[in-house]
C-alpha cells in the first residue's frame, strides 16, 4: 500500500514539474514580446500598461517558484548550489522586480545600507538568496499603503573559509497585531501553519530556505507602525 501512494505521488509531481515548465515556457514568451513592444513607438500610457504586464507576469513566475519550491521542500529535493555570486546585485535586482507594483501603491522600495565590508562575489545560491528576499519583500509591499520598504545588508562575522550575512526588510505598514506576532514568531520554531495566515506559502517555504543556509528567520513588528523581518545566511568565502 505504501508503494502504491510513492508511486502516485511520483507521478503527480512529475506531472507538476512537466506542467509548471509549459507555463514558464508561456510567461517567458509574454515577457519576451512585451520588451519587444517596449522597444517600439509606443505612448507614455501604453508603455506604463505594456510595463504592468511584464512586471506582473514576472510576479506571476515568482508565484509559480513558489509552488513548486513548497512541493519540493516538503519532499526533500532542495539542493543548494555553491557558485560565486554578487549579493549587491541580487538586492538590486529584487527592488527592480517590485519597484512597478511599489509605485503603483505610492511607496518606495530602497536599498537603505549595505555593509561595504561584505565581498563582492561570495559562494551560495544566488537563486535562493533572491527567492527569500523577494518574499520577503513582496510580503512587505502588500501590507504597505504608506510609506516605503527598506532593505539592509550586514556582515555579522566573516573568517578565512565563511561568512555570516544578516538581511533586514522593514516597512512602514499595517504591523501585526501584539498576540499575533507571538503566533508568528512560535510559527518560526513550530508549525507552519501559523505562519500561512501572516504570509502564506512563500513565507513557510522562506523559513526553510533560510534554515537550509544555515540561518534563522525573524521579525519584530508594531501594529500601525510597520514591521521588520530579518534573516541570517552562511556563505563560502
Amino acid at each position: 500500500m505504501v508503494n502504491v501512494v510513492t508511486e502516485h505521488s511520483r507521478k503527480e509531481n512529475s506531472l507538476l514539474e512537466a506542467k509548471s515548465h509549459e507555463i514558464r515556457t508561456y510567461m517567458t514568451r509574454i515577457i519576451s514580446m512585451t520588451d519587444l513592444t517596449l522597444m517600439t513607438e509606443v505612448t507614455e500610457e501604453q508603455r506604463d500598461y505594456l510595463t504592468t504586464v511584464k512586471s506582473s507576469t514576472k510576479l506571476l513566475l515568482k508565484v509559480l517558484t513558489d509552488i513548486m519550491d513548497y512541493s519540493k521542500i516538503q519532499a526533500g529535493k532542495v539542493d543548494l548550489e555553491q557558485r560565486p555570486f554578487d549579493i549587491r546585485q541580487i538586492v538590486d535586482e529584487v527592488i527592480d522586480l517590485f519597484n512597478t507594483a511599489a509605485q503603483q501603491k505610492n511607496i518606495e522600495i530602497r536599498l537603505k545600507d549595505f555593509n561595504n565590508e561584505i565581498p563582492k562575489n561570495v559562494i551560495g545560491d544566488s537563486l535562493r538568496i533572491k527567492q527569500v528576499l523577494s518574499n520577503l519583500v513582496g510580503n512587505s509591499v502588500r501590507f504597505t499603503n504608506q510609506g516605503g520598504v527598506a532593505i539592509e545588508v550586514d556582515l555579522e562575522e566573516l573568517n578565512e573559509r565563511w561568512m555570516q550575512i544578516r538581511f533586514i526588510v522593514s516597512d512602514t505598514g499595517i504591523g501585526i497585531p501584539e498576540d499575533k506576532l507571538s503566533k508568528l514568531i512560535k510559527g518560526f520554531r513550530e508549525a507552519d501553519s501559523l505562519i500561512k495566515e501572516f504570509g502564506g506559502t512563500g513565507l513557510i517555504i522562506t523559513k526553510k530556505l533560510v534554515r537550509l543556509m544555515d540561518g534563522e528567520l525573524y521579525v519584530d513588528s508594531r501594529e500601525g507602525i510597520g514591521s521588520k523581518f530579518y534573516f541570517t545566511a552562511v556563505f563560502g568565502v
